[in-house]
């Protein structure tokens, strides 16, 4: 275990270790309290450090602590970074947890001749779909795959659902009426990946559909 990460780890489990294993009074508690703020403080420092390398190692080592609160700082501080080297740490250590990823779309545009089309495909997909027009789907990956470099599909091995890239999320979708295509998400400033497709059905173009994953809370 690196120093870093020794040191963050140490931190944190006593930290909470105190309180859960001390009868204490309600100033006690404040006082740890204000002195894990201060903790905090010391770590925010850390990811704010004006060298990028810097910055990255504070990135892993918060996201491997095993502590929650460090997580949700690292991960939220380096899904809106701006350096792709950053955001490809976060994204890396957010998908290794393999999370059913929800996906939400906007199907406005969608012309109404193709909507039938357009529903039979997200049933397909498991998805539902509200009067105005969002709707959501579910997509679950599998572990990664070293020989095919990839996130194969929970639910057909044989097929690979998804690629990560520096700072981007690559999906893979098909399903029935629909060619299988892939779709890559950008992380924006709210930690939201974003993306899109322009549906095409037997040659008849039916719209373009906005795509949104949002990976924080």
């Amino acid at each position: 275990m690196s120093s870093l990460r020794s040191l963050i780890v140490s931190t944190g489990f006593c930290f909470w270790g105190t309180i859960v294993s001390a009868q204490m009074t309600p100033e006690e508690l404040k006082s740890l309290v204000d002195a894990r703020s201060s903790n905090l403080s010391g770590f925010q420092e850390l990811l704010d450090d004006p060298d990028p390398r810097r910055s990255l190692a504070a990135v892993e080592g918060m996201l491997a602590s095993g502590d929650s609160d460090l997580e949700r700082m690292a991960l939220r501080f380096a899904l809106t970074n701006p350096d792709p080297t950053i955001r490809a740490a976060a994204l890396e250590h957010h998908f290794s947890k393999l999370p059913a990823l929800s996906v939400s779309f906007d199907a406005s545009n969608v012309k109404e001749e193709e909507m039938e089309t357009f529903i039979r495909v997200l049933k397909g997909l498991g998805g539902s779909m509200g009067p105005d027009k969002i709707g959501s789907f579910s997509y679950q990956p599998a572990a990664y795959d070293e020989d095919d470099g990839c996130f194969p599909h929970a639910s057909n091995k044989r097929v690979c659902a998804m690629r990560l890239g520096a700072g981007f999320v690559s999906l893979y979708f098909s399903a029935s009426g629909m060619e299988g295509r892939w779709v890559n998400f950008q992380a924006d400033e709210t930690g939201t990946l974003r993306g899109g497709v322009n549906f095409d059905f037997g040659g008849n173009p039916a719209g373009s559909v906005p795509l949104t994953i949002r990976l924080l809370d």
